[in-house]
């Protein structure tokens, strides 16, 4: 798509901006930024934690009345968060290069504070509002899917990172805290000419190229690739940003093919995926087998969706108002023709590996926080696991907590049930008995798990083989979620 300086949209959405036109001038309007003390939780104290909702409802009255004082901060949010118009003078003597303004006293693109893991970016993007609907090449800024790709990042330093459909940049931005080099790419021009104007906001150097998948980058090798694609599932491409017109869930099945290509030897790749379950077929055993020879997989599933809810979602996604019921009776008639059950969402980790792979599916769909680091710890657990564990000594990890439910009863309390949970990563939780209780309150580090299994024997009054026997598994399965470390 060639860029213009105002790219029509047909009736959309309103002209679209080349985003171009204001790369010279982002220093200065940073410069603007610093000085009103523009931050996430600036713009949260100024228009209240409610005010992203308020924007996507086309709400604004109980936001503008927050920003009547006047302050330069008041002036940007005004123009850059909520889309309001200010006078000239209001935007000079708040720093505003005039170049950022149209006509009417609007800005020309929206700006969003994203503050992430003791990390802050503010990404450009396309000025919208939902009572107009999504443009197709709209340039969205940080959603639900940015910001689970953003947590399920492991923030390790690393030499080279790989951010692979980058959108406004905001993937790229974060890892440049970690990052040696950081290489961004995109097949949506105008995404690019985003990227490289975050990248001047936020005074980051960033290697911006054009290119479909994975074609920008052949012959690189990168410690980290991230990539948030366009993986919705649907019976054609509407939205650029979204849909990469390739059938079915084909867009992230080659994904997952092609990236050990880039990877390095012990690279780690973190991507977001949809995948199919079809009547008849095993939906996991679809997703596992994408996963090529020398790297071992990760899957995490978020979410399992049946059609009317994914279809559903997706089209509030677009605004599509009057074309909503027409648009879901074909994307229906699509899935039925195709045999869709259900739509799964994850997120999937590789790693580049010259050991026996592994590949495991888990389904967490309880919420979670920041569990980037889960991602390499875990391929460290299943080396582990793979060395065996019973000679090895294992230590409880810090934030587990031992769970009891007791019944009164005439001799004292009972108790009924004990569950282990853990209260950061992803939160795994399980049941045990007295007999594991005591097992992991002695994995304290020093003590090898052979010898745990002969103490517990000796306690329980059986032999140690059949203490082995018949713990060994649950150990494995603790090892597995990361109850137990080395």
């Amino acid at each position: 798509m060639k860029l213009e300086p105002e790219v029509a949209s047909a009736g959309v959405s309103g002209p679209l901006l080349d985003p171009r036109a204001l790369l010279a001038d982002a220093p200065r309007l940073r410069d603007a930024m610093d000085a009103a003390g523009w931050s996430a939780a600036a713009l949260d104290d100024l228009l209240g934690l409610t005010a992203r909702t308020h924007l996507d409802r086309d709400e604004l009255a109980p936001i503008l009345r927050r920003t009547t004082e006047g302050s330069p901060l008041a002036t940007l949010a005004r123009l850059f968060v909520i889309g309001a118009p200010v006078s000239r003078e209001q935007a000079a003597a708040a720093g505003v290069p005039p170049s950022w303004l149209k006509d009417d006293g609007t800005a020309r693109v929206r700006l969003q504070a994203v503050a992430h893991g003791g990390i802050e970016v503010t990404v450009p993007h396309d000025a919208g509002r939902a009572s107009a609907g999504t443009h197709p090449d709209a340039v969205l800024g940080v959603g639900a899917a940015s910001l689970t790709l953003a947590a399920a990042t492991p923030r390790r330093n690393v030499g080279r990172t790989l951010d692979l459909g980058t959108g406004s940049g905001v993937q790229a931005l974060l890892a440049d805290d970690h990052s040696d080099a950081v290489v961004a790419t995109d097949h949506n021009p105008r995404a690019v000419a985003f990227a490289r104007l975050s990248a001047a906001l936020n005074g980051v150097d960033l290697d911006v190229r054009e290119g479909d998948l994975l074609a920008p980058v052949v012959g690189d090798a990168y410690d980290l690739v991230v990539s948030n694609p366009p993986f919705v599932i649907g019976p054609r491409a509407r939205y650029t940003y979204r849909d990469a017109g390739l059938t079915g869930d084909e867009v992230s099945r080659r994904l997952v093919g092609e990236l050990p290509a880039v990877l390095a030897s012990d690279g780690v790749a973190v991507l977001l995926v949809n995948w199919l379950h079809l009547a008849g077929e095993d939906g996991d055993d679809r997703v596992r087998s994408w996963v090529p020879s020398g790297c071992d997989a990760w899957v995490v599933q978020r979410e399992l969706a049946a059609p009317q809810e994914y279809v559903t979602a997706w089209l509030r996604d677009g605004d599509e108002g009057a074309r909503f019921d027409a648009l879901y009776d074909e994307w229906m008639d699509w899935f039925e023709q195709s045999r869709v059950e259900a739509v799964a969402f994850g997120v999937l980790a590789l790693r580049r590996t010259t050991r026996a792979p592994s590949v495991v599916l888990d389904v967490v769909d309880q919420p979670i926080g920041i569990w980037g680091d889960e991602m390499t710890d875990h391929f460290a657990r299943q080396d582990a696991l793979a060395d065996g564990v019973l000679d090895r000594a294992w230590r409880l990890r810090a934030d587990v907590r031992l769970h009891q439910v007791a019944s009164r009863e005439d001799d004292g309390w009972y108790v009924e049930t004990q569950l282990v949970q853990q209260s950061a990563g992803l939160r795994w939780s399980g049941g045990t008995d007295e007999h594991g209780a005591a097992l992991l309150a002695g994995c304290d580090g020093t003590v090898p798990l052979r010898t745990l299994f002969s103490l517990l024997a000796v306690s329980a009054g059986i032999p140690e083989d059949e203490a082995v026997e018949q713990g060994l598994p649950a150990v494995q399965r603790l090892v597995d979620q990361g109850f137990l470390v080395p």
